[in-house]
């Protein structure tokens, strides 16, 4: 498997989850969120996943010979460091870049945790963490917005890290949860790691900076990245296999078809 190889009636829920982007003001009452971190689990040689909490969402940890990469940051400032120093208890290989696989704040804005390294996302993911959308998120959170930080390193197709023996693959593959989505693929033990294009703990999440039209195609091409002992990430949940995400594959064609039309949000101003 790996980038050089093909590219190649659960009703899906209208409304947004955990990872879209909340519209509704919060409640006077609203508490704060209890962030915490579970423990380290090897999927396989070298490569971990983590559940954030509150959103339940896997966070990555792909350790080489030399250095280790990060998968999605958490959702705070003070939950990424949480991340970074939990690292130390599975290696002591230095981290150095973290990927955000979207701009969605369970997964981007533990960013600030890590601004002395590579802050790798799609390019445009640094006009999203700059939009009012974003700022008003961090406040519902009890975050301050200029806590927020940017990835430094856009990537528009694919890019690929060497972390001594062993190379990790980032590409954009396509629209769909978002129109930055990306996957992280580590060839050599088999494992992608795809963020909320997949979702096993539930029905991926439409929101307004979906791309629905696009969406199964990205997904062809992810399932075309697979194997049948690929194992893969979701965003949210267990990971699955290649038959798991052509199914998925399959309802969300069904829900694209009914929304009717080709759909891609605008980016914000930043």
């Amino acid at each position: 498997m790996g980038l050089t190889g093909k590219w190649g009636r659960l009703a899906l829920a209208q409304t947004e989850c955990q990872s879209s982007v909340m519209t509704e003001p919060p409640a006077a009452a609203e508490a704060a969120p209890a962030y915490a971190l579970g423990p380290w689990r090897e999927l396989r040689s070298g490569v971990y996943v983590a559940v954030a909490e509150p959103e339940s969402v896997n966070l990555g940890l792909v350790v080489g010979s030399q250095r280790a990469l990060l998968v999605d940051t958490g959702s705070s400032p003070t939950q990424g460091r949480v991340l970074r120093a939990s690292v130390a208890a599975v290696t002591d290989m230095p981290v150095t870049a973290v990927v955000v696989t979207h701009w969605h704040y369970d997964h981007a804005y533990g960013l600030a945790a890590f601004d002395d390294m590579t802050r790798i996302a799609h390019e445009s993911v640094r006009s999203r963490l700059a939009s009012a959308e974003a700022s008003a998120e961090a406040k519902r959170l009890g975050l301050n917005p200029a806590e927020l930080v940017s990835p430094d390193a856009g990537i528009a197709v694919a890019k690929a890290i060497d972390l001594g023996d062993r190379r990790v693959e980032i590409a954009h593959l396509g629209g769909g949860h978002t129109d930055g989505d990306l996957v992280v693929v580590v060839p050599d033990v088999d494992v992608l790691f795809a963020g909320d294009l997949i979702e096993s703990a539930g029905p991926p999440s439409f929101g307004p900076d979906s791309v629905p039209d696009e969406w199964p195609a990205t997904l062809d091409a992810v399932i075309g990245l697979m194997t049948a002992a690929t194992l893969a990430v979701p965003g949210h949940g267990e990971p699955v296999g290649r038959e798991f995400v052509f199914e998925q594959r399959g309802r969300i064609a069904i829900q694209a078809a009914e929304k009717g039309g080709p759909q891609r949000p605008e980016l914000p101003l930043a």
